[in-house]
């Protein structure tokens, strides 16, 4: 989702979360790094650009690069945050749909959850869908607050959001299903 929608998110986790959180925000290489530091210093939870391969950690934000697609990578036995170079075909970057299928080839899906935000087009739709339907929890930002329904109306009409809720409702969403 748009940057402001995540800074009605994400600083309402608290610093004891305890999940690791990738976000892939459609967002040039030249802004993502700004945008980490500025969501750092909002929330309670560790806010971190992954412009290498950083191990997960609960309690940690991984924002993908600009330029780039987030992935989840299994390196000796731990997963990491891992930029990789832009997937052919895939219009946007960093890719929803790209970190959504890393994510579930290295997880069981019921110990994923996935959060569909404002935004243009469909990029993560299908994942998210299969997310859904292999047990994975889901969330579809409501038409109420969502800036640009895109993204969100396309995981709904999918059948693949467990849930809609406003932006305002998911912090207390999430924080309920990963206690």
């Amino acid at each position: 989702g748009g940057p402001r929608t995540l800074e009605d998110i994400l600083p309402r986790l608290p610093a004891n979360f305890p999940w690791p959180v990738l976000v892939a925000q459609h967002m040039p290489a030249n802004f993502t790094d700004t945008f980490a530091r500025r969501m750092d210093g909002l929330c309670a939870l560790t806010v971190v650009e992954a412009a290498t391969a950083l191990p997960l950690q609960a309690g940690h934000i991984y924002i993908g690069r600009g330029g780039t697609d987030l992935t989840v990578t299994d390196r000796a036995g731990t997963l990491h945050a891992a930029p990789r170079p832009e997937t052919p075909g895939v219009l946007w970057h960093p890719s929803v749909e790209v970190m959504v299928d890393s994510a579930m080839q290295h997880l069981p899906a019921a110990k994923l959850v996935g959060v569909m935000l404002t935004g243009m087009g469909n990029d993560g739709a299908q994942a998210m869908t299969r997310l859904h339907a292999a047990g994975g929890r889901t969330i579809a930002e409501s038409a109420d607050t969502a800036v640009v329904f895109g993204m969100p109306h396309e995981l709904i009409e999918r059948r693949g959001a467990s849930m809609v809720l406003p932006c305002t409702g998911i912090a207390a969403q999430l924080r309920l299903w990963l206690q």
